[in-house]
């Protein structure tokens, strides 16, 4: 063993109090890196899985709005307001992504929330409204293309009747929301019963009775709301309001909009503008109730556009070919003219994903402040112990020992510190990961849900993590010691023996 190294292992013993004080340290500094990196890792591995396994897959691919991101949830924008963007070609999209080599399986989608509510309850709610909503249960709607949805997504169990049949109109919930409707309607709702809905979305409010057809449970303990319920995608396009009507371009005659042309505004407002109609002897009542009886404008109104989808979720034959994937569709999309745009599950879960961001980022900061303190306090432990050695360095330099043996000996105490106690401390959260794991810390709420990563928080210690955290509590240890070597290089020989 060097010369230096044996020094500073018998200092460090000689002076165990000093010692103990910056282990300690080192070691909580180190503790708490590996949690809370272990913490932050787990809750984003979490969040990929839910999402990948039951919503996006592994691309998720929608239209382009000019009010903000486009998520699984709808346009984040002030107030929430932006109808959520259907992509546009479809089937030219869908057949670009079906071509790729790198796709094993795609699927349109579309998303939107509902209220279930008692029939007597059925008047839509609104901004102004004190309407009581306690009896109101919220569904997050999937509207799904039964022929091909479940193919892509295995993550559901059915544990009563049955999933949705490719062209059946109907529901399929969580057995827990199930419980939960039931009780918010006051009475027990079973398989084969029908609910009234409300669907809410930017387009207003509509009605639609819907039968139960199955229930499910996740078959994963993932972060799965109870809400989400599974819809055929031609009752959603209606609830949503992307319908045929409102997709239709009105055409008006020349003679409709010649008064918009005229340049002469006083004219609009002539005295014939107020001229008698001419009188028409008697009262056409069939030709009234013609028109009464002609509900082709309300039927196109409900009337689902099938071609609106406003997701296509894809499935890549391995996860690591995600990106490139992502890469060929956007450059697809650009070369096309295509106003779509492809992401992966991070784009698709929108704040749900920016809440693990918020995380790292508190917690970074915090990191920061504590490694401040720590410095300073190791620092000021270090330059206390170079004063009582001052006697020992100036006899050192007496015999010939140059300030480069002075810097080695202390920067060898400062890192064998650093080591031993970084070490003592990653090991400690190893052990308090595993103990937390055996507790199965329940969630409680969606929220934590999010933040675990699933129901239960699981902490899993990486060999990143355990090892990324004693460098750093290496590097807190080496410029914690920088100062108080500067100080040990100006003891002069002179100055120590007059000291002793």
């Amino acid at each position: 063993m060097p010369v230096t190294l044996r020094m500073a292992f018998r200092n460090i013993f000689e002076h165990k109090s000093k010692s103990l004080i910056i282990g300690t340290l080192l070691a909580v500094g180190a503790l708490i890196l590996v949690l809370g990196n272990s913490f932050i890792d787990t809750s984003e591995a979490g969040i990929k899985r839910t999402f990948t396994d039951n919503y996006t897959g592994d691309v998720f691919i929608s239209g382009i709005s000019e009010d903000g991101d486009v998520s699984l949830f709808g346009v984040t924008s002030p107030g929430g307001l932006s109808s959520t963007p259907t992509i546009p070609d479809y089937e030219k999209v869908l057949s670009m992504v079906r071509e790729s080599p790198l796709t094993s399986k795609a699927t349109g989608m579309a998303t939107g929330f509902a209220l279930v509510s008692k029939e007597e309850n059925n008047e839509a709610p609104n901004q102004d409204s004190q309407s009581d909503t306690s009896n109101m249960a919220i569904l997050f709607l999937f509207g799904i293309d039964a022929t091909e949805y479940w193919n892509v997504f295995n993550s559901t169990e059915i544990t009563a009747g049955k999933l949705l049949e490719p062209g059946q109109t109907g529901l399929v919930v969580s057995d827990a929301h199930l419980a939960t409707i039931s009780k918010k309607l006051g009475k027990e709702v079973k398989i084969g019963d029908k609910i009234l809905i409300q669907g809410i979305s930017s387009a207003g409010f509509r009605l639609r009775e819907l039968p139960i057809v199955g229930t499910y449970h996740p078959k994963s303990e993932s972060a799965m709301p109870e809400q989400m319920a599974f819809v055929d995608i031609d009752t959603l396009r209606v609830m949503a309001g992307m319908t045929v009507g409102a997709n239709e371009a009105i055409d008006l005659k020349a003679s409709d909009t010649a008064m918009l042309n005229t340049e002469n505004t006083d004219a609009l407002f002539g005295d014939d503008l107020l001229e008698a109609a001419p009188q028409k002897s008697g009262f056409d009542e069939a030709k009234i109730k013609a028109q009464l009886a002609d509900t082709t404008a309300r039927v196109r109104a409900n009337t689902a556009d099938t071609g609106a989808w406003q997701f296509i979720v894809v499935r890549t034959k391995k996860a690591s070919d995600a990106s490139a994937l992502i890469k060929y569709l956007n450059d697809s999309f650009q070369k096309e003219g295509i106003h779509a745009v492809a992401g992966n599950w991070q784009k698709a879960a929108g704040p749900y994903s920016q809440s693990v961001d918020v995380v790292r980022t508190v917690f970074t900061i915090a990191l920061i402040i504590l490694a401040i303190v720590a410095i300073l306090i190791i620092m000021n432990t270090f330059v206390i112990s170079v004063i009582e050695r001052t006697g020992e360095i100036g006899t050192m330099r007496a015999i010939g020992a140059d300030k480069g043996f002075i810097r080695k000996l202390f920067n060898a105490e400062a890192a064998m510190l650093s080591l031993g106690f970084s070490t003592i401390g990653a090991v400690l959260a190893t052990l308090v990961a595993a103990v937390l794991r055996s507790l199965k810390i329940a969630a409680g709420n969606t929220f934590f849900e999010i933040l675990f990563g699933g129901k239960y928080l699981s902490l899993v210690v990486t060999p990143a993590n355990f090892i990324t955290a004693i460098v750093i509590m290496l590097v807190v240890g080496y410029l914690a010691n920088l100062y108080p070597v500067s100080v040990a290089l100006k003891i002069q020989p002179v100055k120590a023996m007059q000291n002793e």
